[in-house]
Parts: structure tokens; C-alpha cells; sequence
């Protein structure tokens, strides 16, 4: 038995620390998944919240057909995607963001970075939610093209063709910003 299931069952049998330990586990997956495809802060710790009421609610209906992880991220995406339709104009923090990374006293180098990471940004939330998503759940989490399939109910050649077109939102985005490539 996996330590997923381990936990899943200690959560069954009533033992609160199971859930405790997904939560513990997957927490920051949730987060960056969340984050990647919103870009805020504030919303993302909201969505992640809701992700683990969720899963908690629900955590009996799970058949383990698959791994907790790909059903866990399902609700992610599910959940983030929900939120998205429920707020079509979202407030941007990037004003912020832009202008804490201009103060004095801080590294060249390390203003750059989080100039560049600003714009990597920017450039993300241009990417359609569709391609963004398969992006960040290969290239965030670093998910397998049968895992994403699965998370996304699609077929694999779908994933590939949606990777492949999000990298190029996102390097003509980049483009666009910089006029070249970071």
C-alpha cells in the first residue's frame, strides 16, 4: 500500500492525522498549480482551501482507480477553473509586484531576476487557460504526459499538441515583451 492510500485509510477509519498528512504532502503542489494559473496570491491560498474541503468532503467517494494525486489535481484544475468562470476580470497584482521590485538597494542581478520573473508571469497569463493549465502541470509539477491525460481527461497526443501550443503563447508573448528570448 502507498502512503497515499495509507492515509486515506487512516482518514476513513477516523483518524484525523491522515488527511493531516495529504494536506502536509500536497499543500504547496496545490498552491503552485493554483498560482500558476490565477497569479495571486490571496485567491490561490483561497482556492487551495476550498481544493482541501473539498477532497476532505469527498475523500470517501474516492475509488482509487487511479492515484490520489491525479484525482487531487482534477479538483485543483477543477476548482481553479470554477473560480476563473465565476470571476471573469480578475484584478492583476502585477502593479505591485512591479512596483516592489523597483527599490533601492538591491542587487542588479537580482532585480533582473524578478523583472524577468514578472514578465514570465505576464507572458503565462496570456496563454489560454487550456494550454496554461497542461503547461503548468508538466512544467511546474513536473507531471508525466499520461498523468496530465489523466488529470484532464484527454488523450495524450491532446496534452502533447496543448504543451506544444502553450510554449508557443508563451514565447511569442515574451517576444512581444522583451523582444527577445529569457
Amino acid at each position: 500500500m502507498n502512503a497515499d492510500n495509507y492515509y486515506i485509510e487512516e482518514f476513513l477509519a477516523g483518524r484525523s492525522q491522515g488527511f493531516d498528512a495529504l494536506v502536509k504532502k500536497y499543500q504547496n503542489n496545490i498552491l503552485n498549480i493554483v498560482y500558476s494559473l490565477i497569479g495571486q496570491d490571496r485567491e490561490s491560498e483561497d482556492i487551495a482551501q476550498e481544493v482541501f474541503l473539498k477532497v476532505y468532503h469527498n475523500l470517501k467517494s474516492f475509488r482509487k482507480q487511479s492515484q490520489f494525486s491525479t484525482w487531487l489535481y482534477r479538483i485543483t484544475v477543477n476548482t481553479t477553473y470554477d473560480f476563473l468562470r465565476r470571476r471573469k476580470n480578475l484584478v492583476s497584482d502585477d502593479a505591485a509586484l512591479e512596483a516592489g521590485s523597483i527599490v533601492r538597494g538591491i542587487p542588479q542581478e537580482a532585480l533582473l531576476t524578478k523583472e524577468r520573473d514578472i514578465m514570465v508571469r505576464k507572458a503565462l497569463k496570456s496563454v489560454p487557460i487550456k494550454y496554461r493549465t497542461t503547461l503548468v502541470l508538466k512544467d511546474v509539477e513536473g507531471l508525466s504526459y499520461a498523468e496530465i491525460s489523466k488529470v484532464l481527461s484527454c488523450s495524450i497526443g491532446t496534452v502533447e499538441s496543448r504543451i506544444y501550443r502553450a510554449r508557443q503563447f508563451l514565447k511569442a508573448e515574451l517576444l512581444r515583451f522583451g523582444g527577445e528570448l529569457i
